[in-house]
């Protein structure tokens, strides 16, 4: 069952199209990483998701539901983080997702509850009674994560919700939304960042000026044979000898004790043969192997220039 469809959704800001033709196939149960640059048009759809914005033209259904038609349904059933946080400055925190739980149609003792389990779960328990004015940008959205949790939804939509968190507070969030799939939760998280659609993911669709470019699960998208690796060996020179007087080895230099390696697609199964081989046979030990780039960052390269963060 797909929980988000689109068809040809559309959006224009008077004469610029921000949002073309976009067609959404978000299934049950998955993580789906939307993908793109800044700018690409990824904000906007979230907004048109949620009923912030009604489309130019197009249709949506979440749930099997029309949005915005039937918004008020739909938005009991999900749980949305937001590129900027929510500002209600003189709040505490435990006061701030305390009333969104009621705003959510919880009871007070229920919200109460709920917002310090999600307190302690997000890693800002210990400054509950700080007020959100008080807090670092990355301790906002820590917070806005607990927001989109309050109403335990079937349904996560998170835009950019990495933004602000230092990489000890990636690696967290990433560890939670991993976590939260495995509880059945369906999950569409916005980013630029490859490397962490390729942690979190395990469906991906990649926009670019408002446009699809490609849409599907990782492990079909990324099915693209690598032929360029990167290989760090306790003995780099004598396996550069190797390399380079084997016909099928296209190319293979070093830079800062990395050796690039360029093989003859045709003869990948050689190579992946003799050279652990020969490294074996000359007790010579294997530090590092692995592709060039991620499998992800090879799609984006191929169809459109991006400079990836990773």
């Amino acid at each position: 069952m797909e929980l988000i469809r689109t068809e040809k959704l559309t959006k224009f800001f008077g004469k610029r199209n921000v949002v073309y033709n976009l067609d959404l196939r978000v299934p049950e149960g998955v993580v789906y990483g939307f993908l793109g640059p800044n700018g690409a048009g990824k904000t906007t759809t979230i907004k048109m998701l949620t009923g912030a914005l009604r489309p130019t033209y197009g249709e949506i259904e979440i749930f099997g539901m029309n949005m915005p038609r039937e918004r008020v349904e739909i938005m009991k059933r999900v749980g949305y983080m937001p590129e900027k946080p929510i500002a209600y400055e003189n709040m505490t925190i435990f006061e701030f997702l305390t009333y969104m739980g009621r705003l959510s149609g919880m009871k007070k003792e229920e919200a109460r509850e709920r917002a310090k389990e999600l307190m302690a779960y997000v890693g800002v328990g210990r400054i509950a009674l700080n007020k959100m004015k008080e807090l670092s940008s990355g301790q906002k959205q820590r917070v806005m994560f607990a927001m989109a949790l309050m109403p335990d939804p079937e349904l996560l939509i998170l835009d950019e919700p990495t933004a602000n968190l230092d990489p000890l507070g990636r690696i967290e969030f990433i560890g939670r939304v991993v976590e939260l799939s495995k509880k059945g939760k369906t999950i569409f998280v916005s980013s630029h960042i490859v490397s962490e659609i390729e942690k979190m993911c395990n469906y991906v669709g990649i926009i670019n000026q408002g446009r699809m470019i490609a849409q599907g699960k990782i492990s079909d998208l990324t099915q693209i044979e690598e032929n360029e690796y990167d290989v760090v060996t306790s003995d780099n020179d004598r396996a550069m000898e190797f390399l380079r007087e084997k016909p099928y080895i296209r190319e293979a230099w070093e830079e800062d004790n990395v050796i690039r390696v360029i093989v003859e697609p045709k003869f990948l199964d050689e190579f992946f043969l003799a050279f652990p081989k020969y490294l074996s046979s000359n007790g010579i030990r294997l530090k590092l192997f692995k592709p060039h780039t991620s499998p992800l960052e090879r799609i984006l390269m191929e169809k459109f220039s991006l400079e990836v963060e990773g």
